[in-house]
């Protein structure tokens, strides 16, 4: 009998662990520019395997007023760079300079097997 619960014991134990998830992360925008220079920032991409970057789509809105309204930001161009050993970034740059000394914008990233959406505010120093 000691056997038999024994091993209901071990099945049941075996059955709840469950292998890690690692799931893709995004971490805080690094603003590389300030206020009338083109936008440089870079926000890293965290515990992402390499099947999720291949078939990884990033959009980026901007956000305007109180409501929140979103539009697509054609200004801004959004690269991904990979650098050995797996570590990877977002490279976020504009080919006209920043006027506005605070930027609201969404950054989505679509991959394979999931999707986040991440909501950034950059106050812009006039000064770097």
């Amino acid at each position: 009998m000691n056997k038999k619960l024994l091993i209901v014991i071990l099945g049941v134990l075996l059955s709840s662990v469950h292998p890690a998830a690692h799931a893709l992360a995004i971490s805080e925008v690094k603003l590389n520019s300030s206020l009338n220079q083109s936008l440089d920032a870079t926000v890293e991409i965290l515990s992402a395997t390499l099947e999720e970057l291949d078939s990884l789509k990033v959009s980026i809105s901007r956000m305007q007023g109180q409501g929140g309204v979103l539009y697509k930001w054609p200004g801004i161009k959004v690269e991904l760079v990979r650098v050995d050993k797996g570590k990877s970034y977002l490279k976020l740059t504009s080919r006209d300079f920043v006027r506005e000394p605070v930027l609201n914008f969404l950054l989505e990233l679509k991959w394979s097997a999931g999707h986040i959406k991440r909501e950034y505010s950059l106050l812009v120093n006039p000064q770097l």
